[in-house]
């Protein structure tokens, strides 16, 4: 893989990150919910349109790269990799929140509602806040992780799917979603069809950079579909959640070539750390400007919020790895 492939694909996987954060500032409001005013449309726009694009595309580069690797032909390597990279920082990064949690809804400290019910105490709630097992963990954004490593086990039955009837796999595995065949096994199951285009994408030796000579009317397309999906409210998005990666990774060939990707570039490094920290760090920020409502605009806190938090871990994570490296490498997967 060159260096401006590499790049892109880092640069890519950063701004989804980012997106995903906007994606989760609180508080949820249903799409319905919001009216057709000049910042409502605006945070419509991003959090019910754009931003729902943001996982599919980062399942796509996930599969991309696994099937580009030839770590996809080891099993034993596979599994061990895929522990070390994606479970342990999913079950570590959530522990700290079970404890939270469960000390504030004992104690009654806030009115909050988090994803996750840990008081009064129950083993099967514990473990499946600290691992999303059979659900939404309690760092809830990190159900991605928890589906990503299921799909990445499942990787080796793909490789046999993409040997021999590798189109043929990918209508197989639409009637898989379609059906929901794979019931609890994974969570987001659109993330298994994304899966399998990027691991067919790696696998075929697709030009995955052929499509970017479309990439102004791909943006126009992009734009105009997130403003109808606003206009009508169109809560049914798992279509627009297909074609994700075909519109997205062309557009982002307007971006990385130019002065605003390399400014970025640099900063990519810290895009996992963001993830796994950006929920924690939403709730507290939330708490934080709750008293202030009053006094500050909320569309002040929706706008500044992501921002804090990207300067945040941007600062942390270099400081991390210098006052506590090695267990810097254990929370960050090895990364």
């Amino acid at each position: 893989m060159d260096n401006s492939l590499q790049n892109r694909i880092w640069l890519t996987r950063y701004l989804m990150v980012i997106g995903i954060v906007v994606l989760h500032t609180p508080p949820y409001q249903p799409l319905s919910e919001l009216g057709l005013n000049t910042f409502d449309f605006i945070k419509a726009f991003f959090s019910h349109a754009l931003f729902r694009m943001t996982v599919p595309m980062l399942t796509v580069i996930s599969a991309y790269l696994l099937f580009s690797s030839s770590l996809v032909l080891h099993p034993t390597r596979l599994i061990s990799k895929k522990v070390t990279s994606i479970l342990i920082p999913l079950i570590l990064w959530n522990i700290p929140l079970v404890i939270a949690i469960y000390l504030l809804q004992r104690y009654e400290l806030v009115s909050h509602i988090f994803s996750v019910q840990l008081y009064p105490a129950s083993a099967i709630n514990w473990l499946n806040a600290s691992t999303g097992m059979f659900g939404t963990p309690a760092n809830y954004p990190l159900n991605f992780l928890r589906d990503l490593f299921v799909l990445s086990i499942l990787a080796p039955l793909f490789l046999i799917f993409l040997r021999v009837i590798p189109y043929w796999g990918l209508i197989i595995v639409l009637v898989v979603y379609y059906f929901n065949l794979e019931g609890d096994l994974i969570l987001r199951n659109s993330m298994l069809v994304c899966f399998y285009i990027g691991a067919l994408a790696a696998w075929k030796k697709w030009d995955i950079c052929a499509m970017d000579k479309f990439a102004w009317p791909l943006l126009i397309l992009l734009v105009a579909t997130c403003c109808a999906v606003v206009i009508w409210d169109v809560e049914n998005r798992e279509w627009l959640r297909m074609i994700t990666p075909f519109i997205i990774w062309p557009c982002m060939a307007l971006i990385s070539n130019s002065f605003i990707g390399r400014m970025i570039l640099p900063y990519t490094q810290n895009s996992f750390l963001t993830f796994l920290a950006h929920a924690p760090l939403l709730i507290l920020l939330w708490f934080i400007y709750k008293p202030f409502s009053n006094t500050i605009p909320y569309p002040v806190f929706w706008l500044s919020a992501p921002l804090v938090i990207v300067v945040i871990c941007a600062f942390i994570q270099p400081l991390m790895y210098k006052l506590m490296p090695n267990l810097t490498k254990i929370l960050l997967g090895g990364r």
